[in-house]
């Protein structure tokens, strides 16, 4: 693993520790043997006030690769009422 994604995924968890948005989440998995993978994150977005998504919370995976923050991670959706396991775009 790169050791320039894995510093900036650490200084990222802890800045995101620190000041979030309400009611988001993002923590990195962990590998079999306990060790935090900061390479593989599970993530929940709160839906929308005033939307169809109100009160849902839509889980996703973000999955980086060695050469972040040069490419950005790829997002999977893991909610029920998404189309599950699909890609997602970020700009």
């Amino acid at each position: 693993m790169s050791g320039i994604a894995l510093s900036r995924l650490s200084q990222e968890r802890k800045a995101w520790r620190k000041d979030h948005p309400f009611g988001f989440v993002a923590v990195p998995t962990k590998n079999p043997d306990g060790t935090m993978n900061l390479m593989n994150w599970e993530c929940a977005i709160p839906g929308k006030k005033g939307t169809l998504w109100e009160g849902g919370l839509y889980k996703l995976r973000m999955l980086f690769k060695d050469d972040y923050p040069s490419s950005p991670p790829k997002c999977k959706s893991q909610s029920q009422n998404t189309n599950r396991g699909a890609a997602v775009t970020l700009f």
